[in-house]
């Protein structure tokens, strides 16, 4: 057990609820801590409230309330419409259902299920719907593949979340590094002063930051519209630094600066 992994435990002592601990060591590694001590404890606890697990129903429980809201679903839908039950990203349409008898089989009936981004409509086969516990072992593994799906993606999404709030941090920080070591530069050169950051591009410069063949690099700007600057040919131009940071912010696909947008 990791040094991280025992200080949540600790810190979760005497609280009511449980908790994907797992996966909220995996959070807080991947954010660069080691113990909780590392992070803020508003952004602490609201990660512990995210990571809270739901009480889980005995099976019978789980069974007959799926068995409850189906009947219910057949009960109340229009007359030639689909009776439609939906739990969490699982949808169960029925066709053809009895509105008052709610025993199955149902000869006459149609059955399509589908599980948000995971399987397309597919329509179940007789033995699926042969009676209720056969159907629920049908749907209830769609169920739990669907919540371990949002689980495993409600990390990577967290995890995301957690190194970006990091770079910008880090960015910040560098940032004022540089406005600190410019100042003492400015400061050791005295009238000499400090040579400005240059607001132009090579056109090797703007191939290396495009990412495409110097020799495209004249084309790409006659599409986008920038002229290059200063005298000579093609290998000798120059293009606004500003304008070509602001083109490729816009570019889809994987030249994509959303950093620049």
């Amino acid at each position: 057990m990791s040094d991280l992994h025992a200080s949540i435990q600790r810190a979760l002592e005497g609280t009511p609820g449980v908790y994907d601990i797992d996966a909220l060591t995996d959070v807080l590694r991947g954010a660069g801590a080691t113990t909780v001590d590392d992070v803020p404890a508003e952004e602490f606890w609201a990660l512990v409230g995210a990571h809270e697990l739901p009480e889980m129903p005995e099976e019978p429980a789980r069974r007959d309330r799926f068995q409850t809201e189906l009947s219910q679903a057949w009960a109340e839908a229009p007359a030639g419409s689909p009776a439609v039950w939906r739990r969490g990203g699982v949808t169960l349409e029925s066709v053809g259902v009895s509105r008052v008898n709610f025993a199955l089989p149902q000869l006459l009936a149609t059955y399509r299920v589908s599980v948000a981004g995971l399987l397309p409509v597919t329509e179940l086969t007789p033995d699926q719907v042969s009676s209720w516990p056969r159907l629920w072992a049908t749907v209830e593994p769609l169920l739990d593949a669907w919540s371990a799906a949002v689980a495993d993606q409600r990390l990577t999404y967290e995890q995301a979340v957690t190194r970006a709030r990091a770079a910008r941090t880090a960015a910040v920080a560098a940032a004022a590094a540089e406005r600190g070591a410019h100042t003492r530069l400015a400061e050791l050169l005295g009238d000499h002063g400090v040579p400005a950051p240059s607001t132009t591009m090579s056109r090797d410069e703007v191939a290396d930051y495009l990412g495409i063949a110097p020799g495209s690099v004249s084309k790409q700007m006659q599409r986008w519209g920038i002229a290059s600057e200063g005298p000579g040919g093609p290998r000798a131009a120059r293009y606004s630094t500003a304008e070509v940071q602001a083109h490729a912010a816009k570019r889809p696909g994987p030249g994509h600066r959303s950093d620049l947008a």
